[in-house]
């Protein structure tokens, strides 16, 4: 399974329009982030981060090879970049299928409410594992706002967990995600939560990563008030272990 990471950043780009702090003074590139959006194996995009155009022109991904979307959740972060993707163009395959479960799709209908096209919306029931080109894909509740919000599990040969935005994983769901070999994980904050109190901290991730013993273990949605990459990725292998790693923008993963 190859995962690309197009964007890591949390609900607004790094840098930050007009701060002068040393993350968005920063020149390693590494510290430039999109919203956050992530391709799999070429075709399945999770996500339409707003600023999907520019990800998928400057990482020069075919985007004729794009068959289907899958949305964790309705924020502005992870849908605002839908639009851009009802035009994609010299299609050689099938219409791309949007799959998503209910409750997401009503969300994402109430910011566009203009036709789907070229999308076909396939509504799935979360816990119930579709396949899709030979992947094994489950939507899986998790808490992180009012508005529902979903974890992915995929599976093709090693299992990929996605936790973009986490608040808490429920009990019930933690089996799901036991002893996968690639776990990715909200890394809005370091130390404490989020400002807004709906995003789990690296910290906290650390130890939920620790109990779920990932063979990988990598944060994205990194925000604005945790540290430079060198720093985070420094910080997350002393605290956690040589398995655990900071994503940034254009990271490739084979799994």
């Amino acid at each position: 399974m190859k995962i690309l990471f197009l964007g890591t950043s949390a609900g607004w780009p790094l840098p930050r329009l007009g701060c002068n702090c040393l993350i968005c003074r920063s020149q390693d590139p590494h510290d430039k982030r999109l919203r956050p959006s992530v391709l799999i194996n070429d075709s399945i995009l999770i996500d339409a981060s707003p600023d999907i155009y520019h990800q998928l022109t400057n990482l020069k991904v075919d985007t004729t090879k794009i068959s289907a979307l899958l949305i964790t959740h309705a924020h502005p972060d992870h849908i605002h970049g839908f639009y851009d993707l009802t035009h994609l163009y010299n299609r050689q395959i099938k219409k791309p299928k949007l799959i998503v479960p209910l409750d997401v799709l009503r969300g994402l209908r109430q910011f566009h409410p203009l036709p789907l096209k070229p999308f076909q919306p396939e509504i799935v029931r979360p816990k119930t594992v579709i396949e899709y080109e030979k992947t094994k894909i489950s939507f899986f509740p998790v808490e992180h706002s009012r508005l529902p919000c979903y974890g992915l599990k995929l599976k093709k040969n090693q299992i990929f967990v996605y936790l973009p935005d986490l608040h808490k994983l429920p009990k019930t769901e933690k089996k799901l995600v036991r002893d996968v070999h690639l776990l990715v994980l909200d890394g809005s904050s370091l130390g404490k939560k989020g400002q807004t109190r709906i995003h789990q901290s690296i910290k906290e991730g650390i130890i939920l990563a620790k109990e779920l013993k990932p063979k990988l273990c990598y944060f994205t949605h990194i925000g604005h008030i945790t540290g430079t990459h060198q720093e985070l990725e420094a910080f997350v292998q002393e605290q956690g272990g040589k398995n655990y790693h900071i994503a940034y923008d254009g990271l490739e993963l084979e799994i």
